[in-house]
């Protein structure tokens, strides 16, 4: 295999796995990128030892590990962005009620 079809198939393999991730999460998306990313340099490197097939391997094994690893670590992170939000949310909500019946009991206290 030369370089430039190893180029090639990584290029199209990323875009096949790029426009199929729309229903993974962001686990799932890293640990792909790190993958692609991974056997990409693995086979560049591995070019150079006239072993480009077991460096895409090696390097697309090791990407997509640290990928997941990165990719948990950031969902995580979002979850707890939500979550926390969320709560913002409904404390707001609570908040506008308590002034609106605020507002409506001093209406009512100057009559």
């Amino acid at each position: 295999m030369t370089i430039r079809s190893i180029g090639l198939s990584v290029v199209a393999v990323s875009l096949v796995l790029v426009s199929s991730c729309a229903y993974l999460n962001t686990t799932q998306k890293n640990a792909l990128g790190g993958g692609a990313l991974g056997a990409g340099a693995g086979a560049l490197i591995g070019h150079q030892t006239h072993h480009t097939a077991g460096g895409a391997a090696i390097g697309g094994a090791l990407g997509a590990l640290a990928g997941t690893v990165f990719g948990y670590q950031v969902q995580q992170q979002e979850e707890r962005s939500a979550a926390q939000q969320s709560q913002i949310n409904r404390q707001q909500r609570e908040i506008n009620k308590l002034k609106k019946e605020q507002a409506a009991g001093r209406s009512d206290d100057r009559y």
